[in-house]
């Protein structure tokens, strides 16, 4: 009976602490996993164009996906985009064109399939929108925006 009770407390202590180190390891996952929701990337974004009124949407999933669309242009790609801001708060966001319908886009051009391109996010303290930027210049020369949150976890469709 006794050899009973150490083995049941030695198999509750055991799973107990295998419990503890899973929930460990899911937390450092989710803190070091750019796409999660607490990511303010993660959401359905739209913005237009000021000369033409051309709209253009993104919709970033938490797999690492995004829709992109610009004008009649349709793309699917995937991206990465880091945990946290730089040093003049800027997040950089890399993505690569896996899918296009190869229909003008806003600009009246294509994006070619497996094209790579960098922008740097800067975000709005209340993370209601955001400019996009060539580069991290905190002049905000080569920026455009602002893209708009139009549907995240915490807030959906109007």
């Amino acid at each position: 009976m006794r050899h009973q009770q150490v083995h049941h407390t030695r198999i509750f202590l055991t799973s107990l602490l295998a419990g503890g180190v899973l929930l460990y390891s899911l937390q450092a996952h989710a803190d070091a996993d750019p796409r999660s929701l607490k990511h303010p990337l993660i959401g359905y974004w739209e913005s237009r164009l000021p000369d033409s009124g051309c709209l253009e949407s993104y919709w970033f999933k938490e797999d690492g996906t995004a829709v992109l669309t610009s004008g009649d242009e349709q793309l699917e790609a995937r991206y990465e985009v880091t945990p946290q801001p730089d040093a003049h708060g800027f997040f950089k966001l890399s993505h690569r064109v896996t899918q296009s319908n190869h229909a003008l886009d806003c600009t009246r051009q294509t994006s070619d399939l497996n094209t790579e391109q960098t922008s740097f996010l800067l975000f709005q303290p209340d993370g209601s929108s955001f400019i996009s930027c060539d580069n991290d210049d905190p002049s905000l020369e080569s920026c455009f925006g602002p893209i708009e949150l139009k549907n995240n976890a915490s807030r959906s469709l109007p």
